[in-house]
């Protein structure tokens, strides 16, 4: 059976439904990148402070770093899922930014209001970004 009839272009044709979509699963997915590049990057900047600095408790440090690589490479690899549509990648982008929005409290107990303001804002645009690709759509 031939699938593809020349011709006829309504087998590759997408609605504007679903072009809006695709359009924003790759905003969302590069959201999630760049929370990740972002984690990483603290990570990076720990290893470098363990070089120049001296660390009081090493071993908390190589927790922290260990634990923003894995974060990290975690929530790239969650982005790299919903930019594919599969849905392994929303748990844990959820779980990620619900614990972001909470640091972002404790920044602001911390005088950093700026800092915890914008993280605040990745935060709930990305748990909405993602709660809206997750949710079932009808097949036409």
């Amino acid at each position: 059976m031939n699938f593809y009839q020349p011709g006829r272009l309504s087998n590759f044709v997408m609605s504007e439904n679903q072009k809006a979509t695709s359009k924003f699963r790759l905003v969302t997915s590069a959201l999630i990148s760049f929370e990740g590049i972002l984690v990483l990057s603290g990570g990076a900047f720990l290893i470098v402070e363990s070089f120049i600095s001296k660390a009081k408790n090493p071993d908390a440090l190589l927790v922290e770093i260990l634990f923003a690589i894995l974060a990290g490479l975690g929530l790239l690899f969650a982005a790299l899922g919903i930019k594919r549509k599969k849905r392994y990648g929303y748990s844990p982008a959820l779980l990620a930014n619900f614990i972001a929005f909470a640091v972002s409290f404790y920044l602001r107990d911390a005088d950093r209001i700026l800092l915890a303001n914008l993280l605040a804002l990745i935060s709930t645009v990305a748990v909405v970004s993602i709660i809206f690709l997750s949710r079932p759509t009808s097949k036409n």
